[in-house]
């Protein structure tokens, strides 16, 4: 077999990647106790050198990354070569703005941006316009194709952060970290890049000459008193001045003042500025003080400022400039456009107009803009550091689309435009991370890079964040970016050049991985619920949190990213794997957001709750569970915050159950079931004995009465099992291994056959996926409110049925022919039908049931909040059950104990026992519309009713989101309606 041929540039490429496989095939080796010392020495070093974060007035010192990230100078040549050309073309906007109607709209400033413009804007500055900026970019250098995943995302030329942190970074890395990496591996040739500052300087040292100064006395120019993000500039100056003997004064705007034509600070006369002020922020200063800022204005117009005031056209919207087809003509040659092609995104001004797509095709923007969210960012036009930025992918399209409609509203406006820009795949770096309690854990961030090119070299910094917004604020830091020789030999077994059928094969092993641990771990909860002995809960909290930290390091690492994005790009039309690959990278950015430890921690700690729940429960004392219950909630709200960034952190644990829920969606519906089932519930009549009352119903025959039933309504017993659990649940262990578990009361058979039922419902859901779909991310439920459905359906509209009780009544007399003697199905039926409103959920009747969930979810979402406590949790739901269902708990495990949900921490799951409850009603009216279901229900005959949501349900699987595919299966999306009509079919028993 020949080997493929390379070109240059892959092999350059390629010799990153295996660079970077040997640089974290080093970190590796490092002991737990090493890094730890390591990290500890490199914090204690950003400290000394003020490397500092201040946020709401508390200081921090930057993180930095305990290993680095490793580029080759051809690499960093290529990227020089490619930002100086960038630079050149920016540099050109204030002509053009002055010139061409069309980029004053792109690059609009405000009136009185213009008027300071207009007055301090030479022919000086066109000749000679020095700035000193960064483009903020991406760029793997670990691949093949390192030169086409460069992408430039937006311009940053006034103020950018990092001259001094980014070079004190490497040195901290090289210094701490590199030794311990080199004694593991020596042949590496490690060096530090060029240091950023000299590179800075030297701009303001040139500048100085370029317009005839005798001096060079510089300035650094910022808002020196507000003390929020990094105070990098007073440690600048004073680095700078101590290496070089310069004069650099640190000042505020206000501080600087004019005699004749020169300025000075203090008493030191300056001759060039490095600002760290937008235009606009100037102005604001003036209009606030009510004075001219003078010394700035006279520094604008005599070309003394650096950067000039070309950045203050460094909009997002100037990158359209230069991908707009028609401008990139007029005003740039070939070898530019050339270049903006095959690294600037698409990016455009977003308005109501007609502009050029991707792929130079004309068209609609805003709708193009709608309906293509999935490969799209929205960001505020002229805002920094992140604050706003909308990622198509990660967006539900009703918050897309209310944003893209509120940005359009103000596209006229200067300053508060916005702008769509391709997206782009950030690279994915895994990095050493060390632990509360001093484990090291592999933890993957997102790394954006800033390149600040001069004419005598290039300036990097590597931001990196969980986040895909990079922000060092965002739990991210810094990484240090070091040069490295090309390795002596090209060996690297991670990125091998594979066909599509490869890539996709190895892609879909990654995921049969995901699902065996996804089902062993739920297996050894099946097994935590049922048999485990009491002894063994601690060491299974800890198999559990090793099993959840393996789930997530595959989830999140590198290799799974990679594969991703190497799959889709290779898969175009096959609408069944973009499924999947929306599907996962769904998960893998759950799990980027969330710390391996922080899973781990949440793991264990939520097998320690379980078992003090159950204590607590045997007992009814809530005191024995809630210090579990309070680390447990205490790590919710941490997990909450993370996976929902700026967002409520509510509205993350409901899309983990309810992908694209909301309280701002669920509320109303929550609002209208309870406005209406709470007068019903208080005009109910007392629960009265009945016949039923006081019979006796044999454990043994309650069993076999509910695998019967299960057995009828379609349950394959050869691919599942009923066992007992202290709470009825179920679960999928395999695709043919369901388990399925209740509870028995001898006293109330209906509550087993009832919740036979409703677990059956699950059981059948589990059983009946597309078997073509065994093994890929499709076979599950889209959702736990369409989950729920199929229990609630099965439950409600058959279990609750008068026509189930006339079939069940044969068995119930041959089962239990004492405690059945002279009583007909009609008892049967009222039973589980009256309304009644009491203390428990899963016994309580079809109207109180959903009273019982509001209560929860505004429990719980206090509880999230943190604005209720974990001590006053038991009063305050007795007191809500009594308020809102009208029963007041006696016992703590009547009370606040009767639920395992929040042992588990599944906060954010009850809700969807409505919304399964209210799809149920959809699915039972449109299947009674076209079928006699209460005749088949009495004939026992329910295979018509399983075919019929085995097409329109389970086969379906995650192809479509649940909604989705109830509004395919009735015609309608989620709605009230058909639940209250259900209700309503049921009066004559109140």
């Amino acid at each position: 077999m020949t080997r493929p041929i390379l070109s240059p540039a892959e092999a350059l490429g390629l010799s990153g990647a295996t660079l970077e496989a040997r640089i974290r095939r080093a970190a590796n080796h490092v002991s737990d106790a090493t890094f730890a010392r390591i990290a500890s020495r490199l914090l204690e070093d950003a400290r000394a050198n003020e490397m500092i974060y201040e946020h709401e007035g508390v200081q921090e010192p930057v993180r930095l990354m305990l290993r680095p990230l490793l580029v080759m100078q051809e690499q960093l040549s290529y990227l020089h070569h490619v930002c100086l050309q960038l630079i050149e073309a920016l540099k050109r906007l204030p002509d053009l703005y002055l010139q061409d109607e069309r980029i004053r709209k792109i690059v609009a400033i405000t009136p009185d941006e213009g008027r300071w413009f207009r007055a301090t804007w030479t022919r000086e500055h066109s000749r000679f316009n020095s700035i000193y900026g960064r483009l903020d970019a991406v760029c793997d250098f670990t691949g093949a194709g390192w030169q086409d995943s460069l992408h430039f995302m937006e311009p940053n030329l006034t103020g950018v952060g990092g001259i001094h942190y980014a070079p004190i970074a490497e040195q901290l890395v090289m210094r701490n970290v590199m030794p311990t990496l080199f004694a593991h591996d020596p042949s590496l040739v490690i060096e530090l890049p060029r240091d950023q500052r000299e590179l800075f300087v030297q701009v303001l040292i040139d500048h100085a000459r370029a317009i005839g100064r005798e001096s060079c006395q510089l300035c650094f120019v910022e808002p020196k008193y507000v003390h929020e993000g990094p105070a990098e500039q007073s440690v600048l100056s004073q680095f700078l001045s101590q290496r070089h003997g310069l004069t650099i004064a640190h000042a505020d705007p206000r501080e600087l003042r004019v005699e004749g034509q020169e300025v000075f600070y203090e008493d030191v006369k300056i001759d060039v500025v490095y600002r760290d002020y937008e235009l606009r922020e100037l102005i604001d200063l003036e209009r606030e003080t009510g004075r001219s800022l003078e010394a700035m204005r006279l520094l604008f117009r005599q070309n003394r400022v650096v950067s000039s005031l070309v950045g203050d056209f460094d909009h997002k919207s100037a990158f359209e400039i230069l991908t707009d087809p028609v401008l990139s003509e007029q005003y740039f040659g070939a070898d530019d456009r050339r270049l903006f092609r095959r690294h600037v995104l698409w990016t455009r001004l977003l308005a109501d107009r007609r502009t050029t797509l991707p792929h130079d095709k004309e068209g609609d923007l805003l709708e193009y803009a709608r309906v293509n969210r999935e490969l799209l960012v929205l960001k505020p036009n002229r805002a920094y550091g992140g604050t706003g930025v909308m990622i198509g992918p990660a967006t539900e399209q009703t918050d897309w689309e209310a944003a893209l409609q509120k940005a359009v509203i103000s596209a006229n406006d200067p300053e508060n435009s916005w702008v769509v820009q391709t997206a782009t795949r950030l690279p994915v770096h895994e990095f050493p991370v060390v632990g509360p309690d001093g484990r090291v854990f592999g933890e993957p961030f997102y790394a954006v890079m800033g390149f600040a090119a001069t004419e005598n070299g290039l300036g990097t910094v590597c931001r990196v964040s969980q986040k895909q917004v990079v922000n060092v604020a965002q739990r991210g830091g810094l990484a240090a970016v070091l040069e490295a020789e090309p390795p002596a030999e090209l060996r690297i077994p991670k990125r091998p050049i594979s066909r599509a059928k490869d890539l996709e094969q190895s892609l879909r092993a990654q995921i049969s991985e995901l699902r065996h641990l996804d089902q062993t771990i739920a297996l050894l909860g099946w097994d935590e619920e049922t048999v485990l002995p009491p002894a063994g809960r601690a060491e299974r909290g800890q198999q559990l949190a090793t099993l959840e930290g393996i789930r997530h390091r595959l989830l999140a690492s590198d290799l799974l990213g990679d594969l991703v994005e190497d799959v889709a790009a290779q898969s175009d039309g096959n609408e069944r794997l973009a499924r999947e690959l929306f599907l996962l990278r769904r998960s893998r950015r759950q799990a980027l957001a969330l710390p391996e430890d922080l899973v781990r921690h949440f793991a264990h700690a939520r097998s320690q709750a379980l078992g003090a729940w159950e204590e607590a429960r045997k007992t009814s004392d809530y005191a024995l569970f809630a210090p579990s219950f309070e680390r447990l909630v205490a790590l919710v709200r941490e997990r909450a915050q993370a996976l929902a960034g700026p967002g409520d952190p509510y509205d993350a644990l409901l899309d983990e159950h309810e992908p694209g829920m909301s309280r701002a969606r669920l509320d109303p519906v929550l609002e209208e079931v309870r406005n209406a089932l709470v007068p019903l519930v208080r005009a109910a009549d007392p629960p009265s004995d009945g016949v039923l009352h006081g019979r006796k119903f044999a454990e043994a025959e309650q069993w076999e009465l509910s695998r019967r039933l299960l057995a009828a309504i379609g349950f394959a017993f050869e691919r599942g099992r009923l066992d007992r659990s202290t709470h009825p649940f179920s679960l999928l262990a395999g695709l043919d291994d369901v388990r399925l578990t209740i509870r028995v009361d001898e006293s109330n058979v209906s509550e087993a056959v009832l919740a036979a039922l409703h677990e059956g419902g699950h059981g059948l859901y589990d059983q009946g996926f597309d078997p073509d779909d065994r093994g890929t991310l499709l076979a599950e439920a889209p959702s736990m409110g369409l989950q729920e459905s199929q229990a609630r359906l099965w439950e409600n509209h058959i279990g609750r049925a008068r026509a189930f009780w006339d079939y069940a009544l044969p068995s119930l007399q041959k089962l239990f022919p004492e405690a059945v003697d002279g009583v007909g199905a009609e008892p049967f039926y009222r039973s589980v039908n009256l309304v009644r409103p009491g203390v428990n959920r899963v016994a309580a009747d079809e109207v109180s049931y959903h009273l019982h969930i509001v209560l929860r979810y505004e429990l719980e979402v206090a509880l999230i909040s943190d604005s209720l406590s974990i001590r006053d949790l038991p009063q305050v739901w007795n007191e809500r059950s009594t308020s809102l269902i009208g029963a007041t708990p006696m016992t703590d495990r009547e009370g606040v104990l009767q639920d395992v949900h929040w042992s588990l921490g599944m906060f954010g799951y009850f809700p969807t026992y409505t919304l399964g409850s209210l799809y149920a009603a959809q699915l039972a009216e449109a299947y009674a519309r076209e079928h006699p279901l209460d005749d088949e229900i009495r004939r026992g005959e329910f295979g018509g009713l399983l075919t019929w949501l085995r097409t329109n349900i389970h086969r379906v699987g995650q192809r479509l989101a649940a909604e989705e595919i109830i509004e395919k299966a009735t015609g309608k999306g989620l709605e009230t309606g058909a639940f209250f009509r259900h209700l309503e079919g049921k009066k004559h028993l109140s």
